[in-house]
């Protein structure tokens, strides 16, 4: 048994939270309906864009990534700027 992080109460993480199911489930929700990641499929999966918190390495253009940048992951577990430019040479 381990403490959730969705609901914060302790149950085996091998099996689906309750409430995030009923919450999933609840009419009208939208976010059911949101899909974290853009599919590409001619490449990875490119994750959901946000502010950089930290200085890191980058797996695009090897500029580095500065804290406040926007960036997201690359599907191939490395970050990369969020524009268009970097996008493109990730896919």
């Amino acid at each position: 048994m381990r403490r959730c992080w969705t609901c914060l109460n302790e149950h085996d993480p091998d099996e689906p939270c309750v409430y995030a199911v009923m919450a999933a489930a609840a009419p009208g929700n939208a976010a059911a309906d949101i899909d974290l990641f853009d599919d590409a499929p001619e490449g990875p999966r490119l994750g959901p864009v946000f502010a950089a918190a930290f200085e890191s390495e980058d797996a695009c253009c090897g500029e580095g990534i500065e804290p406040g940048e926007d960036i997201r992951a690359d599907g191939c577990s490395g970050w990369i700027h969020a524009d268009d430019q970097c996008e493109r040479l990730a896919k």
